[in-house]
């Protein structure tokens, strides 16, 4: 009964999903059966109520189509399923009208191409492509099945336009998408670019990194604009009171020569783009006088304004130096196409605009870095409370990690540990490009940067740029691949170096001094709760192991006892408890000294830990006395896995001063729910199969 209902939701299922397909399937049936094979230009009931049921099915699976776009779904196989069914249903569709109005020689074939065209194009990959074929098999089907046509030359021709016209829209459109998104690209990068142009030039603290993150991008546009804003007024307010022709700033960077267009309001349609050469005509005076330049009764014609493309019709000329900490930084221009010069009184009208203007981005840049602070504050504290809160590495290495990615987006990000005992360095966490590759890579001592960072406390490489052909981040074997930018930061605690966090981005420039030193405030954090980590796990070690041997101690194993009791009752399973003892243990330790006593429990401990299967747990009880606890096994396999025990014991050699040792030991098996039927039950009964061992000579197995 369970599997027909099964059966019947499978099939309802499969049904709701795919009417679409099975309606077109349906009007295809209909088209070779020649239902719509009819007198010319004759239609039917029959055809009206096919056409109206494929119309509701079309505008349902339509609005389903719609429904996906809007919810910003990509391509997965619900939409090209969806995308199928539209374009089969449309096929079919246009089939039955040709069939209608006079076969595939009649008037309305050419609906045929267009359909074929539109799907094709608009269809999903490799949908589009499935469409053209099903197109080219619905024809052959009809052309010499339906109209039983026995002429291949004109299938031919019908088969090679349908081909024609699918695969050319098919590319077509592909090309035009491909074109369109580039262009979009280009004029994504080219805004990108232009932002941090004009960041580097306002001094906006740092130009935001290609590909950064949108909150700092949207810090740096938001402040551009502002100032963009600002200059435009002013200078829409100086044009206005002084009757200016043009009104134009100019500035460059600290690293360019020429000048460039920063904002400008003017009356003329011949301004020049730029950028133009710092010694350019008047304004190239300008800059290399750095004074005012006042040009009277110019000649119409006049060559040496740079910002014009051409001749001038100005006859005044007026500019004034951005002078900024000693440089001189653009120029402010005003000009006049009357032959009025410009008085004093306007000079140190411009001379005061100068001011204002460097008031306002100085005051911009201030904002920009508290912002920044405030940014980078932000992503400290949601850190810290992160750090904090982590107890295990893992937890700490992933806070790490996310928190570096939000100072500073990386491409290629790993998390190293050093143990000095041993002098190497481990990979702890890898993530990005080629992770898998450092996975678990360890490494002793050497040049690396790594290591170095390590030796020397200090980050590296110091301008946080690399080059891999010469710089080796671990080992030569292992080295990353196409980064141009790396940071590797000491992870130090108390002095001591324990590890490193190793950032790296394909881009450059992307850890310069801007972000540095809160990444350095982040590895000291990072650094500080990898150590709590590392302490929190050895005490939990501390308390649920035996020093000596590495088992569970007495507490931790009832504590799992406990649990796995639980469970076994749960699902009824069973559940072995074999204990085992050293014999004549005593006389071990008087003879032959504690020392070695120790050493003979150890190995104990390490017999029981190779012989356990993945799901048993081994514990010291006491002394010499150990414990194995056998999840879902029963009494026969607790005393072969005894039984192995007590060989491997007997068959270990221990060299002492007084010569070699054998020691042999009794082992006690007991089962849940055979022997007891709660904990305390299954230690009595154990206890009492590991006395009848020791009664029965020693050296043997006994189950309860």
């Amino acid at each position: 009964m369970t599997t027909l209902v099964h059966a019947a939701l499978t099939f309802r299922r499969t049904v709701r999903g795919s009417y679409g397909l099975l309606t077109a399937f349906a009007v295809a049936a209909l088209d070779f059966l020649g239902i719509f094979r009819v007198e010319p230009n004759a239609l039917r009931l029959e055809h009206a109520a096919v056409a109206v049921a494929w119309a509701a099915v079309f505008g349902a699976r339509l609005a389903a189509r719609r429904k996906q776009f809007l919810r910003g779904e990509r391509q997965d196989e619900g939409i090209a399923w969806i995308d199928l069914e539209l374009g089969a249903m449309a096929l079919v569709a246009a089939h039955a009208a040709v069939q209608v109005f006079g076969g595939l020689t009649g008037p309305l074939y050419p609906l045929v191409y267009a359909v074929v065209a539109f799907v094709a194009a608009f269809a999903r990959q490799p949908v589009g492509a499935m469409l053209v074929v099903i197109a080219l098999g619905l024809e052959a089907a009809l052309y010499f099945g339906t109209e039983a046509r026995a002429e291949i030359a004109p299938f031919a021709t019908h088969a090679v336009f349908v081909a024609f016209f699918g695969v050319l829209n098919l590319l077509f459109t592909r090309a035009e998408i491909a074109r369109v998104r580039d262009g979009a690209r280009r004029a994504l990068d080219h805004e990108r670019e232009k932002l941090r142009h004009e960041s580097r030039m306002f001094r906006l603290v740092s130009a935001p990194a290609a590909g950064g993150a949108s909150d700092e991008e949207r810090l740096f546009r938001s402040s551009v604009e502002e100032v963009h804003q600002q200059l435009y007024h002013v200078l829409q307010l100086l044009h206005r009171t002084l009757d200016l022709h043009t009104c134009v700033l100019l500035m460059r960077g600290d690293d360019e020569e020429q000048l460039r267009i920063v904002e400008l309001v003017t009356d003329s349609e011949h301004v020049a783009e730029g950028p133009f050469g710092a010694g350019e005509g008047a304004v190239g005076a300008v800059v290399k006088r750095q004074s005012t330049m006042n040009l009277e009764h110019l000649r119409p014609g006049y060559k040496g304004l740079c910002y014009y493309d051409g001749p001038a019709l100005v006859q005044a000329f007026l500019g004034v130096p951005i002078v900024e900490n000693g440089q001189v930084r653009g120029v402010l221009c005003a000009d006049r196409i009357a032959d009025r010069p410009f008085t004093e009184k306007e000079e140190a009208l411009l001379e005061g605009t100068i001011a204002h203007l460097l008031r306002a981005l100085e005051n911009e840049r201030v904002f920009v870095q508290l912002e920044r602070s405030k940014r980078e504050q932000t992503i400290l504290y949601r850190a810290s409370q992160m750090l904090g809160a982590a107890l295990d590495e893992e937890a700490v290495l992933d806070a790490g990690l996310q928190a570096a990615a939000e100072i500073a987006p990386y491409d290629f990000a790993a998390i190293t540990l050093y143990d000095p005992s041993d002098r190497r360095h481990r990979v702890r966490r890898v993530t990005g490009k080629d992770a898998d590759r450092f996975t678990a890579l360890t490494f002793r001592d050497n040049t690396s940067l790594t290591a170095m960072a390590v030796k020397n406390r200090h980050y590296l490489p110091y301008r946080g740029e690399v080059d891999l052909q010469q710089q080796v981040v671990f080992t030569k074997r292992a080295n990353l691949e196409g980064m141009k930018s790396l940071l590797i930061l000491p992870l130090v605690v108390r002095e001591d170096a324990i590890g490193t966090v190793a950032l790296a981005a394909e881009r450059p420039g992307v850890y310069d001094q801007m972000v540095r030193p809160t990444l350095q405030v982040l590895a000291n954090q990072l650094a500080v709760s990898l150590s709590n980590a590392q302490a929190v796990r050895r005490l939990e070690q501390m308390a649920t192991t035996d020093g000596l041997t590495g088992c569970l101690n007495k507490r931790a194993f009832l504590e799992e006892l406990d649990r796995k009791l639980r469970s076994a009752t749960r699902f009824g399973r069973q559940l072995s408890l074999i204990v085992t003892d050293i014999d004549h243990f005593k006389s071990v330790n008087d003879t032959y000294g504690h020392a070695t006593g120790d050493v003979v429990i150890k190995e104990l401990g390490a017999i029981l830990q190779r012989a356990k299967r993945e799901t048993d747990i081994v514990a010291r009880f006491g002394g010499e006395e150990f414990c194995v606890l056998c999840e879902e096994t029963d009494t026969e396999g607790a005393l072969l896995l005894a039984e192995r025990i007590r060989e491997e014991l007997k068959a270990t050699t221990f060299r002492t001063e007084l010569g070699k040792l054998n020691v042999t030991a009794s082992l006690g098996v007991a089962t849940y729910p055979h022997h007891a039927d709660d904990s305390h039950a299954l230690f009595e009964a154990s206890d009492k199969a590991l006395y009848a061992a020791k009664h029965s000579g020693r050296d043997n197995v006994q189950s309860a």
